[in-house]
């Protein structure tokens, strides 16, 4: 298989069902194929993608009290990252958002004893930057809606009190809070930063 390599890493170039469990950071702007791009353009992209998570983040970063809900009818489609995704997903259906309304996901494999999505300095290696965690200012005055699975807690990260859900660390998808589209999800079943991603149904 053709590996792709660029500013976050190696990832397969091919758009198949299937990929290891060992794997490959997030490259690319997800919003954009990535064959055939110049490395220049992917950069730019990259550089661009970073600086809205940014924004993105201090948007829905923290409240005071913290529920989490279901929405129904989320369009749940790794079409538009279809460079990074295991297998193909195009569905309505019940998901787990945030406050502001937008889908959570968990890192398969992740706990807080074991991180695999990270905070660093290094654009190459800067998880946070296509994940920002979901984070809350409490332990306290922290729920769940009817219909999700799984108890919530909260773990320090990097100095950010980050939301769990039966143990497993949330967060949000950058080119989700990017789009603005609240019924949007794009960010499940994608294999990026070493592990594959799944949307919290709800």
């Amino acid at each position: 298989m053709q590996r792709v390599h660029g500013k976050f890493g190696a990832l397969p170039a091919s758009t198949g069902t299937s990929a290891n469990a060992e794997g490959s950071s997030m490259k690319d702007s997800v919003s954009l194929p990535v064959a055939r791009r110049s490395r220049r353009s992917t950069a730019a992209v990259v550089a661009a993608l970073a600086a809205v998570a940014i924004v993105a983040f201090a948007a829905v970063a923290v409240a005071r009290s913290f529920t989490l809900r279901v929405t129904k009818g989320v369009h749940v489609t790794n079409t538009p990252t279809k460079a990074f995704r295991v297998r193909a997903v195009n569905v309505h259906e019940a998901v787990a958002v945030g406050p502001a309304g937008y889908a959570v996901y968990t890192f398969q494999g992740e706990t807080t004893h074991h991180l695999i999505c990270k905070k660093t300095t290094n654009a190459k290696t800067n998880c946070w930057a296509f994940w920002p965690p979901v984070a809350v200012t409490s332990t306290k005055g922290l729920r769940a809606q009817s219909g999700i699975k799984g108890k919530l807690g909260t773990f320090r990260n990097h100095g950010t009190r980050q939301l769990t859900l039966g143990g497993k660390p949330l967060y949000y998808f950058t080119p989700d809070l990017k789009s603005g589209k609240k019924k949007l999800a794009t960010g499940d079943e994608l294999k990026t930063f070493g592990s594959i991603w799944h949307i919290v149904k709800g």
